[in-house]
Formats: C-alpha cells, structure tokens, sequence
C-alpha cells in the first residue's frame, strides 16, 4: 500500500516521503497515530506540492549549510566537562554534543550526520574534527577543558 509520510517515521522515511508499506502497518500504526494517509487520486497532486515544497526547504538550508561551512574552516569551539586529575573526561564528548555547540556558535543548524568523529572523545585537550556536507569539507578545533 503507498501512503504519503505526514512525518518522520524511523525505518521508513521522512516527511513527505511516498512509500510503501504493508497494509496492517498502515492502518494499524501509521494512520491510528496520524503519521500519513493514503495515496489517492485526490492526494496526489498534493503529494507533488508537498515534494516541491520539501525540495526548495532543502535548497534553502543546503545554502545555509554552505554558508555555514565556510565559517566553519579553522574554527575554534571549546567545551567544559568534569573530568578527573589526569585529563580523562567522565563522559566523551559525541558528535552530536560537537553539532550543537556547533550551531549554537555559528547560528545554523548542523546534524550530527554531518560531524565526523570515529568515537567520543574522551580526553582533555585539543581535537581536530571535520565537518562534511555533500563533497564538502572542512576541518574545526574542539578544545575540551576540565570544569
């Protein structure tokens, strides 16, 4: 059964999305909670309305990101975290702590999907971090100080 995605909805799409799903699913989860609705006739052209509508949101914050990125290239953002006499931090410091701190500085909303960090990090000091939309990239300094 195909049903247009009224929001996201983990493991099957995002908003706006046309999917297919089986037909239990729609109507016993998707519909009864109000996460999307039957393509019909009558919803299509609005499901095209919808897609341009999404489409020109993502260009738009695309260029933001952009623009973003660019203020992000040897940027500096420092981090406060309890940690013992040694340096090591109590708690890491994830990527999705790094995107908020991120945006919070730079005035733009940045994804942890756009940080790249191979695990927490977990020492006090300095560490470089990239930061990747689409092909582009660029490189911060999260510098983790005790508190």
């Amino acid at each position: 059964m195909k049903v247009i995605l009224l929001s996201d909805v983990p493991n099957v799409g995002r908003k706006y999305d046309v999917t297919e799903v089986k037909p239990g699913y729609a109507r016993n989860f998707l519909f009864a909670r109000g996460l999307g609705e039957a393509v019909t006739k009558s919803t299509a052209k609005r499901v095209a309305d919808l897609t341009k509508k999404r489409q020109a949101e993502k260009a738009r914050q695309d260029a933001l990101l952009q623009s973003a990125l660019e203020k992000v290239g040897g940027a500096e953002i420092t981090l406060k975290r309890k940690a013992n006499e040694e340096g090591h931090l109590y708690a890491g410091v994830t990527k999705e702590e790094i995107a908020l701190e991120l945006g919070k500085s730079l005035g733009a909303s940045f994804d942890a999907e756009h940080v790249v960090l191979e695990k927490p990090i977990k020492k006090t000091g300095k560490e470089s971090v990239s930061v990747l939309l689409g092909d582009k990239e660029a490189t911060l300094t999260v510098v983790v100080e005790a508190e």
